[in-house]
């Protein structure tokens, strides 16, 4: 009976240890800049120059982390709890579309991320 035990609590564990985090606060030098806005698509140019659209219906929250020299670093936290850390050229915020939602921008640096914490 104990075995089940020890078999059922390692992947809960395991799924709350992956969920994103919210920053850490110790770091008071740097505030991030949140805004909610309505979007219906967030299309982005990584460095290979191929243009990658994601509806916004999938998309809670867009981080913008400033401190990361020439490149634009984004992060893309899902509805469903996925995670995406993305290097960039360049980004798109598309309001005419269908599937519109209020989507979190924030701004911010790369000590703020919501990297999930891994155990």
């Amino acid at each position: 009976m104990n075995a089940w035990k020890l078999l059922f609590a390692v992947p809960i564990a395991a799924a709350f240890a992956m969920t994103p985090q919210d920053p850490p606060t110790n770091d008071t030098s740097v505030a991030d800049v949140v805004v909610v806005r309505t979007i219906s698509e967030l299309q982005y140019t990584p460095l290979n120059g191929a243009s990658v659209s994601v509806p916004a219906r999938n998309v809670v929250e867009v981080r913008l982390l400033e401190d990361r020299g020439e490149h634009i670093r984004l992060e893309l936290v899902y509805e469903n709890g996925d995670y995406s850390l993305q290097t960039v050229q360049g980004f798109h915020l598309l309001h005419n579309g269908t599937g519109t939602r209020e989507v979190r921008l924030v701004r911010g640096a790369s000590t703020r991320m919501r990297f999930p914490r891994l155990p």
